[in-house]
């Protein structure tokens, strides 16, 4: 090889080194760019103190969480609690809309237990309250079985000491609530009370709270 032709080789490798290091600087700024554009945070807990038959929990459930679920299901946890305005009296459980409500309240105590991921277990909420205030065990084994979640292991829960020692739990979390819940639903973000989200800005209210950069569509609407 002459030295004409090594010097040339030599450039044309200099050459392909610059290329590729460059090529590495721009993926390098690509993927910085993005990582800045979209950084994700920790998602907003949205508590949600329920009874099953209430007309407002069912009409909050159909107008608000449904909505926040098809919306902005990446930027927030629920934690639903299904208890609400019941009280214990000789160790039983005393709910404000009758005896259905509390046979209810624990069939979805029992499913949350066996399907605490919300994608789950919100799907089986949500078909109950299509039922509105005349849900019954019936109409949960067929919710039950249309989302493939095995009635075999909710329906011995929801009659037998698990179901009840779910509701237990669930009357222990909102008798801590501070302020004490008044009225049902009653909505927390974050463990704050958050009466703007109970009227209708959920959405607004936790996209406002969420901290990352990469939220949803809807919360610039």
């Amino acid at each position: 090889m002459s030295a004409l032709q090594h010097c040339r080789s030599h450039a044309v490798r200099k050459n392909q080194i610059a290329m590729a290091s460059l090529q590495l600087i721009v993926v390098a700024v690509v993927v910085l760019s993005s990582y800045a554009r979209a950084q994700p945070a920790d998602k907003v807990v949205v508590g949600f103190y329920a009874e099953s038959l209430c007309p407002d929990c069912i009409n909050f459930s159909i107008k608000y969480m449904n909505v926040a679920f098809q919306e902005i299901p990446s930027i927030f946890t629920l934690n639903y609690v299904p208890w609400g305005n019941a009280v214990i009296k000789g160790g039983s459980f005393d709910c404000q809309h009758g005896t259905m409500e509390c046979t209810i309240n624990t069939i979805d105590a029992c499913v949350i237990h066996y399907y605490p991921n919300q994608t789950d277990f919100w799907p089986f909420v949500e078909c109950m309250v299509e039922k509105g205030a005349f849900q019954d065990p019936t109409d949960a084994q067929n919710c039950a079985e249309k989302l493939s979640l095995k009635w075999d292991l909710i329906q011995p829960c929801y009659t037998g000491l698990m179901g009840h020692n779910l509701e237990l739990m669930y009357a222990n979390e909102t008798a801590s609530l501070k302020p004490p819940h008044q009225y049902t639903p009653w909505i927390t973000i974050n463990g704050e009370h958050s009466t703007d989200a109970e009227n209708g800005d959920l959405i607004k209210v936790v996209c406002n709270t969420y901290q990352g950069s990469d939220k949803p569509a809807a919360c610039n609407q």
